[in-house]
């Protein structure tokens, strides 16, 4: 779907898909101030970016300063939601949170074009991790989702299966502890709620949100 600039305050609409796909019932209330047409921040491409291409994967960044950006300057996390490890390539950032993977992908010189791409965990039903070789200097991670993919609108149109992949360097990273990260929200998570009392678990699968709107 698109939506026409400056009539529309997408970082509002993400929040609220955010609530009803992530959100759980012990969130608090969400609330929508007064829209903000502007365009979001982004980051004109430089020197650094050029030099950034020739680097084989993802240099791994604290996550401080982008847990208080993503929640009050861009608001793309939920309250309660918190940035667990997060990388960087050149302007591109890929985040794992708590409650999800987050590819933040920086398109064009000027960098104003920014897709967001969330993948819930809840959607990853299987995932895979690659150390690096003898020569090289990346590992990757790969999460298999259940989630459909459009290639083509055709005809004939080519619809498959999302996969995520994530290169990083493993002079920064351990790939181990991402698959441990992967491996305790995946599955642990999964057996948990399959675990859970009934109650529980259609809270889990059907979470009512409570959503304020303020002008």
């Amino acid at each position: 779907m698109d939506f026409r600039a400056g009539k529309t305050d997408i970082m509002q609409i993400q929040k609220l898909l955010s609530g009803f796909i992530v959100g759980l019932p012990s969130d608090p209330k969400m609330i929508f101030h007064p829209k903000n047409y502007e365009s979001t921040e982004g980051k004109a491409l430089g020197l650094s970016s050029f030099g950034a291409v020739f680097e084989d994967g993802m240099k791994e960044i604290d996550t401080t300063d982008l847990n208080a950006k993503y929640h009050n300057d861009l608001p793309l996390l939920l309250e309660e939601e918190k940035i667990l490890r997060a990388f960087q390539l050149a302007r591109d950032i890929f985040l794992y949170t708590n409650r999800r993977l987050i590819d933040v992908d920086t398109k064009g010189l000027t960098g104003k074009r920014i897709k967001y791409k969330s993948v819930p965990y809840k959607h990853v039903h299987g995932f895979a991790f690659e150390t690096a070789g003898h020569l090289d200097n990346d590992a990757e991670a790969y999460a298999y989702t259940t989630i459909s993919q459009v290639y083509s609108n055709g005809p004939p149109r080519s619809v498959g299966i999302l996969k995520v992949k994530q290169s990083m360097l493993v002079k920064y990273t351990n790939v181990y502890e991402i698959g441990q990260l992967l491996l305790e929200h995946v599955i642990f998570g999964k057996l948990t709620k399959e675990g859970a009392p009934k109650d529980e678990e259609d809270i889990v699968i059907n979470p009512e949100i409570e959503i304020i709107f303020k002008y």
